[in-house]
């Protein structure tokens, strides 16, 4: 009877190490994996994000290029605006072109998009010149196509 009690003992421990190793080896195969494709998927982030970074580095360097070249443009234009007024080039007349407060209340006015009734002053004339009203408009023109292919940009990389 002994005898038979320690082969039951035996098969018992066994049966419980046998369990107890092939349940901690599937245990650990299973954390392996999730550990593996932890990293895989951490690296195919990492991947993305770079890949991200480099398409808007990309279109942020495009964009100050061609700001640059607008300015540049913008800068030539004042200054022919301005030399066209000076210079009193095609028919242009200094002492001819005064501009009125009527004017300058329209002008502003356009720029916010505001309603504006008419004054008693808008016939005066005022201490702007045409020049600086051109430099203007060039200016204003300049910041439209900035902030246009700052958006086209923006969409271009976020597609």
């Amino acid at each position: 009877m002994n005898s038979l009690m320690s082969y039951l003992l035996t098969f018992a421990l066994s049966i419980s190490g046998g369990l107890y190793l092939g349940h901690n080896y599937t245990k650990n195969h299973y954390e392996a994996q999730i550990a593996s494709d932890k990293a895989s998927r951490q690296e195919a982030i990492t991947q993305a994000v770079i890949t991200e970074q480099a398409k808007t580095q990309k279109a942020t360097a495009g964009f100050i290029t061609s700001l640059r070249i607008e300015q540049g443009k913008s800068a030539i234009y004042q200054g022919q605006a301005k030399a066209l007024y000076v210079n009193g080039t095609f028919g242009i007349n200094p002492s001819n072109c005064a501009i009125t407060f009527g004017f300058i209340r329209l002008f502003n006015a356009s720029a916010t998009g505001e309603a504006s009734l008419p004054i008693s002053t808008d016939a005066l004339c005022s201490p702007i010149d045409i020049a600086a009203v051109l430099s203007t408009s060039i200016e204003n023109h300049r910041k439209y196509h900035e902030v246009a292919a700052q958006i086209e940009a923006i969409k271009a990389s976020n597609d």
